[in-house]
């Protein structure tokens, strides 16, 4: 048990250090075979550890936050210190057993430190209105199955996919798409899986095929809140969407003297914008109401929205020619 324990925590530094690790990079760094990193990742889990496979040879990576001690590295130091890398092989017999183990460590330690001041950095920007939340190079929205997931959520339509993860592939299941999850520019999918009569999350790369079948479902009385917080430590107050929507100004007008269903964050009038978030679960009904008002109002952000609905007016006209 205490082995097993040692190599979890092992696991843990290394996927930190180097998100995108593979299971047989894990499990030559950790002296076992692959099998047993896909049971030890099955562990984690379970312990609700927010750590993802990001697809067929994308390795593993963290959803939420995890911390070690931060250091307080300069670039200079942070890159010297890291090209150590590459020659580790070379240097190792000349190193103390433990000093590997060591610099590992470091590095997961400095790799969240930089994030975490990147992420406050972007939060400045925010505030003062300087970030354009420009998401069109993320990996969720060059997806395939994108334009169907959100579909399938729009409309209420059951999907039939192929999904692969920690080199389990399940062929063919069924899934009703309750709403789609932003963590950390990578995208989730929670739906009610019919293969194993269960709320599940699906993140969106392990996703081969997909089709959006004609039969329709009513969502299932979950709990999708209690759900996100037991597998992710996540309320779903915290999980937003944040769109930006240019009104004509005829809808500008008509926005501001009878008020809209969010809370909006900043309304720019010369540009005509409004900026909004919404939680997770209610991206369908904010899109719904942006709809109502046709060419009146244009999506601006999120990109995968403003996709999807070019997507749609494209079929219709396909539909009307």
């Amino acid at each position: 048990m205490t082995d097993r324990l040692i190599r979890l925590m092992r696991i843990i530094t290394l996927v930190q250090a180097k998100p995108g690790i593979l299971a047989r990079e894990l499990a030559e760094r950790c002296g076992s075979s692959e099998r047993t990193i896909y049971r030890d990742m099955d562990a984690l889990s379970a312990m609700h550890i927010p750590i993802t496979h990001l697809g067929h040879g994308k390795g593993y990576a963290f959803i939420g936050n995890f911390a070690l001690y931060p250091l307080d590295f300069s670039e200079e130091e942070a890159s010297a210190f890291s090209q150590l890398r590459g020659i580790m092989k070379e240097i190792k017999p000349l190193l103390p057993p433990d000093f590997e183990g060591a610099y590992e460590k470091i590095l997961a330690a400095e790799y969240k430190h930089k994030t975490e001041r990147e992420e406050k950095m972007e939060s400045v920007k925010k505030e003062n209105g300087l970030q354009r939340l420009d998401r069109g190079n993320t990996q969720a929205e060059q997806a395939p199955c994108l334009n169907e997931i959100i579909t399938s959520v729009m409309k209420q339509r059951t999907i039939q996919a192929d999904y692969y993860e920690n080199a389990t592939e399940e062929a063919g299941i069924l899934i009703d798409p309750y709403c789609l999850i932003p963590l950390e520019n990578r995208y989730h999918l929670i739906g009610f899986c019919h293969r194993f009569k269960t709320l599940r999350a699906f993140h969106i790369s392990g996703f081969s095929s997909m089709a959006v079948l004609p039969r329709r479902f009513n969502r299932k009385t979950v709990d999708v809140p209690a759900f996100m917080e037991s597998k992710w430590n996540l309320k779903q107050d915290s999980v937003q969407i944040e769109f930006k929507v240019r009104f004509s100004d005829r809808a500008i007008d008509w926005v501001m003297q009878e008020g809209i269903p969010v809370q909006p964050d900043r309304l720019d009038l010369e540009q005509g914008c409004l900026y909004f978030k919404v939680g997770a679960a209610e991206d369908v009904a904010a899109v719904s109401w942006i709809m109502e008002f046709a060419e009146e109002a244009e999506i601006v952000e999120p990109v995968y929205y403003r996709d999807w609905l070019k997507a749609q007016l494209d079929k219709w006209l396909q539909l009307y020619k």
